[in-house]
C-alpha cells in the first residue's frame, strides 16, 4: 500500500498539468484570430506624399501678374521725342525714361509712366485748347495705381482751374473698353457732337487705349457715365 500512493499523486499531478496546458493552448488559439484581424486591419505606415500645389500656385501667380507694359505696350520700345512731356515733371518717384505719350486731346496733354514701385501712372497737364498755338497749360496732375487695378478700373485725375489756368477731368479707361463702344455712349450726351471741342472729348492710342477728358464743370454736371463692358457688366466712370 505504501508504494501505490505516490503513483496516484503522480498521475494527479500529470492530469492537472495536462489540463493547464490545454487551457493555455485554448486561450492562445481563441486569441490568435483577434490578433490576426488586428494585424490585418492596421495598414503599413506610408509617408504622406509631399504637396506640390504650393510651387505651381506661386509660379502661376507670378506668371499671371499684370505689368504696366501689358496695358501700355509702348513701354516695351525705346522712347521717342513725342514721349517727352512739355513741362518738367519733378516727381522723384517717376522713372523719367518711362514717359510715353497717350492720345492727343484738346483738353489735356497726357502721358503714361511707371514709378519706382512698378505702378502705372497717368500724368497730365490741363490744356486751354485755344487751337492757335498759344494754349495755356496747367499742372501736372499725377495719379498712379497697381497695373492690375488699372486693368479693371482705369485711372482718373482732376486738375482744378484757376483764373488764369485751365482745368481738366481726365480718365484713362480700362483696356477692355473700345473706342467704338465709348463713342456710342458719349454721343448720347446732349450736345456732345464730334466737332473740334465737344463737351466730353475722347481719343484713342494706336494700341486702342481710350481716354476721356472734359472741363471740371462738365464733370460735375454729368456726375457719372456708364459704359458697357464686353462681359456684360457696366463700367461706371465717376466724374465728381
Amino acid at each position: 500500500m505504501t508504494n501505490k500512493l505516490p503513483l496516484l499523486v503522480s498521475f494527479g499531478a500529470l492530469a492537472l498539468l495536462a489540463s493547464s496546458c490545454g487551457a493555455a493552448t485554448s486561450v492562445a488559439t481563441s486569441q490568435s484570430p483577434t490578433a490576426a484581424a488586428s494585424t490585418a486591419a492596421s495598414p503599413p505606415s506610408v509617408s504622406a506624399p509631399v504637396s506640390k500645389s504650393s510651387s505651381p500656385a506661386t509660379s502661376a501667380s507670378a506668371k499671371d501678374r499684370i505689368t504696366a507694359d501689358q496695358i501700355i505696350p509702348t513701354l516695351s520700345r525705346p522712347e521717342t521725342d513725342e514721349d517727352m512731356p512739355p513741362a518738367e515733371i519733378d516727381d522723384p518717384s517717376i522713372k523719367q525714361v518711362s514717359f510715353r505719350a497717350l492720345a492727343s486731346l484738346a483738353y489735356a496733354e497726357q502721358f503714361a509712366a511707371v514709378n519706382d514701385a512698378g505702378d502705372l501712372c497717368l500724368i497730365a497737364l490741363a490744356n486751354s485748347g485755344d487751337g492757335d498755338g498759344s494754349a495755356n497749360l496747367n499742372g501736372p496732375g499725377i495719379e498712379c495705381d497697381d497695373p492690375a487695378e488699372v486693368k479693371d478700373e482705369g485711372l482718373s485725375l482732376r486738375i482744378e482751374a484757376s483764373k488764369d489756368n485751365p482745368g481738366v477731368v481726365l480718365n484713362m479707361l480700362p483696356p477692355d473698353l473700345t473706342e467704338d463702344v465709348v463713342r456710342t455712349e458719349l454721343l448720347k450726351i446732349p450736345g456732345n457732337h464730334e466737332d473740334l471741342r465737344p463737351p466730353v472729348e475722347f481719343g484713342s492710342t494706336d494700341f486702342g487705349l481710350v481716354s476721356v477728358a472734359m472741363l471740371p464743370e462738365t464733370a460735375d454736371e454729368l456726375g457719372k457715365i456708364s459704359i458697357p463692358r464686353p462681359d456684360g457688366t457696366l463700367f461706371s466712370l465717376d466724374l465728381d
